[in-house]
C-alpha cells in the first residue's frame, strides 16, 4: 500500500472507531464525523470550506459544549486527523494526502486558490479563458482582443504569486518545491477549463 494510501486508511479507521459512543446523539455525532476533520485541515491544506458547511459547523460547536460525548468525539477526531496530515506530511505526501481529501469531501470543500481562480473565470470573456487554458494549462491555441489583455494579463499575475507563495512556503517547510508548485497549476487547470467548457458551450454557435 502506498504511504499516502496507508494515510488515508489511518484516518478512516481512525474515525469509524469511534462509533460506540455511549448515548451519543446521532444526528450530531454524524455532524462531528463529517464537519471536524474538514475544518481540522482546512488551513494546512489550503482549501475554502463554503459557506453553508461554515454555519453548520458553528451550529455544531455550539451544540457539542452541551453533549460531552460528542465533545470528547470532536477532539478525538481532530487529532487523528491531525496525525495522519503530519504523517503524509513527513513522508513527502502533503499534496496528494490534501488533493484526496478534498476530492473526497468537494460538497464541504474546495481548495482556496481554485474558488478563486473559478470566481475569476466567471468575469472575463470567452476569448481570456481560452487564452488562459492553452497557455497555462494546454489546450488549444487562442486569440486575444487588445481589451482582452489586462483582464489576461491579470490573471497570469495572480497564478505566478501563488507559485511563488508555494515555493517559499515548500521552500520553509522542508517541502518538495516542484510539486507544491506543480500542484498550484493543477489546482489553477482544474477551475480554467471547466469554465473554458462551460463557456464554449452555452455561447458559442455549433
Amino acid at each position: 500500500m502506498s504511504p499516502i494510501k496507508r494515510c488515508l486508511a489511518t484516518l478512516a479507521i481512525a474515525t469509524s472507531l469511534f462509533a460506540p459512543v455511549a448515548q451519543a446523539n446521532d444526528a450530531l455525532e454524524a455532524k462531528v464525523r463529517a464537519y471536524v476533520p474538514v475544518v481540522s485541515l482546512a488551513k494546512v491544506c489550503d482549501f475554502k470550506i463554503n459557506d453553508a458547511a461554515s454555519d453548520d459547523h458553528r451550529a455544531m460547536l455550539e451544540a457539542v459544549k452541551s453533549d460531552p460525548n460528542a465533545n470528547k468525539l470532536a477532539y478525538r477526531i481532530h487529532y487523528e486527523t491531525q496525525t495522519a496530515y503530519i504523517k503524509a506530511r513527513e513522508g513527502g505526501q502533503r499534496v496528494a494526502f490534501c488533493r484526496d481529501f478534498i476530492a473526497a469531501n468537494s460538497q464541504y470543500a474546495k481548495a482556496r486558490f481554485t474558488a478563486v481562480v473559478e470566481g475569476h473565470m466567471s468575469d472575463v470573456s470567452t476569448s481570456v479563458q481560452k487564452a488562459i487554458a492553452h497557455n497555462v494549462c494546454g489546450a488549444p491555441p487562442a486569440k486575444l482582443s487588445k481589451a482582452d489583455w489586462k483582464p489576461y494579463a491579470l490573471i497570469k499575475k495572480m497564478l505566478q504569486i501563488e507559485q511563488k507563495a508555494a515555493k517559499e512556503n515548500a521552500e520553509t517547510n522542508g517541502s518538495n518545491v516542484a510539486e507544491e508548485t506543480a500542484a498550484v497549476t493543477e489546482q489553477f487547470c482544474a477551475a480554467v477549463k471547466p469554465h473554458e467548457h462551460h463557456r464554449r458551450q452555452l455561447f458559442e454557435p455549433r
